[in-house]
């Protein structure tokens, strides 16, 4: 019903979803609450988006991408805290995308994953999902380390790494709390 609103504004039906989700909490109706809570976070970001723009043209420059980055990260990777499932969905999926990378990068350009123990038996593949393993839990061994340009992704895998697992925690500490 909020959305099929014809005389109201974006920033004005996102605070009719924020005062939903408050009376969803007072009832206990959690469930209902991430429900309305995400509408009110869709409906503040696009205000936001709306009033820069509005204020200033030039403003788009920065409030495009910046409302795309809140939109990938805070609304796709972890639905805004409410599903720790897809957070940890979107840690496999990082994973597995750095661990591709590490494996097709050395065939384009001149970089590998070098190995510190003698005698290692594992194949190509194998040494990427085992260093992105590593690197991704922000372990580092150090019996297995990047050279070349795979270095800067390396650092890029473990702030990322870093990021999930803190985002995760946040989002399943918040249904354990209830």
């Amino acid at each position: 019903m909020i959305n099929k609103q014809q005389n109201t504004t974006i920033r004005e039906k996102a605070e009719q979803y924020r005062i939903l989700k408050e009376n969803f909490y007072v009832t206990g109706q959690y469930i209902d609450e991430d429900k309305a809570y995400i509408e009110f976070k869709r409906k503040e970001r696009k205000a936001n988006l709306q009033s820069a723009i509005q204020k200033n043209k030039w403003n788009s420059l920065w409030a495009y991408p910046s409302s795309g980055f809140q939109w990938l990260i805070f609304d796709k990777v972890g639905l805004y805290g409410t599903d720790p499932v897809r957070v940890l969905l979107s840690m496999v999926v990082s994973y597995l995308f750095f661990a591709l990378m590490y494996f097709i990068l050395p065939f384009i350009a001149d970089t590998r994953i070098v190995s510190s123990v003698e005698n290692s038996n594992l194949s190509e593949f194998t040494t990427a999902l085992y260093h992105s393993a590593i690197t991704f839990l922000t372990i580092g061994y150090g019996d297995y380390y990047p050279e070349g340009i795979i270095r800067w992704i390396c650092g890029l895998e473990g702030f990322v790494g870093l990021f999930l697992m803190s985002y995760f925690t946040v989002a399943f500490v918040r249904k354990i709390l209830r």
